[in-house]
């Protein structure tokens, strides 16, 4: 066993592990990073180049939070001298009426983020784009955009390493000692002690804290890239906004600019088969790819057929709330888990409460609707 023994082990060096360990490092913590795979690796959820920020959602505590995301992506961006986050504006679409897009804008109204109904001729004035029907609801929401995702990590990490912190890749973890007297990560060719442990493993959350029996599942998730073979300048970031929709079969679609090669990013939220992040076929499912061409034919024409399709894992909750807070049987471990597929655009919020959480036990932020045991 090595003598030496760390402020906070971080395990995971994702979205949510690299933002800790940069959180913890700018505060002077001596902190170790142990990634099973290599940094910026395609195997769990934090890979590719975008994920969508928006302050609107149908629970409100998510809105009061996106405040202090927001701030702490443009701090980032300061810092590191990177452009990380492009605003586009947003449209979410949904039967008239229907209760997702009423909810958000109630929880828009009440933190005081404002947005704007527009009807399909509004619409169709401004992102001729889109094909909508008059009996839709379209929520205009104008600080909406994009993360360069897979760059944020990579960002995160650096500046992680200039204040001094340790990362190891290719290093799995085969289990944790809660019980001992400092907490004890063991690895196949080693055993780390750390004051603190801050577990923010994605997928593989369960099998490194089984004893807690979480109820967290692993889907399988799948993304389609769209590259309209006619003016495809009309899909950039500045010509073309995020967007989502509730869809008469309650599916939860979304789309995300041009950005770089890949083409526009078109998906559905959710609905994914459970799956083991060993153990997983990512191989993109040819009925997927059809349901999502299916539905781009009838909303957005001119974005034709896949070019290109990925797969992801989500790691989800019951409620699709987060997991955050501290083991139950031992006050030195901390968890971030279950982001639902809804996580990343907090990854800079989530990186600063786990750093108070592991340097003071507490956190200036409610985390309350995060507890394990609710």
């Amino acid at each position: 066993m090595q003598s030496h023994i760390y402020d906070t082990i971080v395990i995971g060096a994702g979205g949510m592990g690299s933002a800790t360990a940069y959180h913890l490092a700018k505060s002077g913590a001596d902190v170790l990073v142990l990634e099973q795979f290599q940094r910026g690796h395609t195997f769990g959820s934090s890979h590719g180049e975008t994920r969508i920020i928006r302050f609107f959602y149908d629970k409100p505590f998510y809105t009061e939070l996106m405040k202090t995301a927001y701030a702490e992506w443009r701090d980032l961006e300061a810092v590191s001298g990177k452009r990380l986050l492009f605003i586009t504006g947003s449209v979410s679409l949904g039967k008239s009426g229907n209760q997702y897009t009423t909810a958000v804008r109630q929880s828009l109204d009440a933190a005081g983020v404002a947005s704007e109904w527009w009807d399909a001729k509004q619409l169709t004035e401004r992102f001729s784009q889109f094909r909508v029907s008059n009996d839709m609801d379209i929520l205009w929401q104008k600080d909406t955009g994009f993360l360069y995702a897979s760059e944020c990590v990579l960002t995160h990490l650096q500046l992680a390493e200039q204040h001094g912190t340790e990362i190891q890749e290719k290093t799995p973890v085969g289990r944790i000692d809660w019980q001992a007297d400092v907490p004890t990560v063991y690895t196949e060719d080693n055993q780390f002690r750390g004051k603190k442990v801050v577990v923010t493993a994605g997928a593989w959350t369960t099998s490194l804290l089984k004893e807690l029996n979480l109820p967290l599942t692993v889907t399988k998730q799948q993304v389609c890239y769209y590259i309209p073979t006619i003016a495809a300048e009309r899909f950039l970031p500045n010509q073309f906004p995020v967007f989502t929709e509730i869809t008469t079969d309650n599916e939860f679609m979304y789309g995300i600019p041009f950005f770089h090669k890949k083409g526009v990013k078109v998906a559905r939220h959710g609905m994914g088969q459970t799956v083991s992040p060993n153990a997983c076929n990512r191989t993109p499912d040819s009925d997927y790819i059809e349901r999502m061409d299916t539905y781009l034919s009838e909303r957005i024409p001119e974005l034709g057929n896949t070019v290109h399709a990925e797969v992801c894992l989500y790691t989800e909750t019951p409620d699709e709330d987060f997991i955050i807070d501290a083991h139950p049987h031992c006050p030195n471990i901390f968890i971030a888990a279950g982001f639902s597929g809804h996580g990343f655009k907090f990854c800079s919020l989530v990186g600063r409460i786990m750093s108070e959480l592991a340097l003071a036990g507490e956190t200036a932020f409610d985390i309350n609707p995060f507890r394990i045991n609710r």
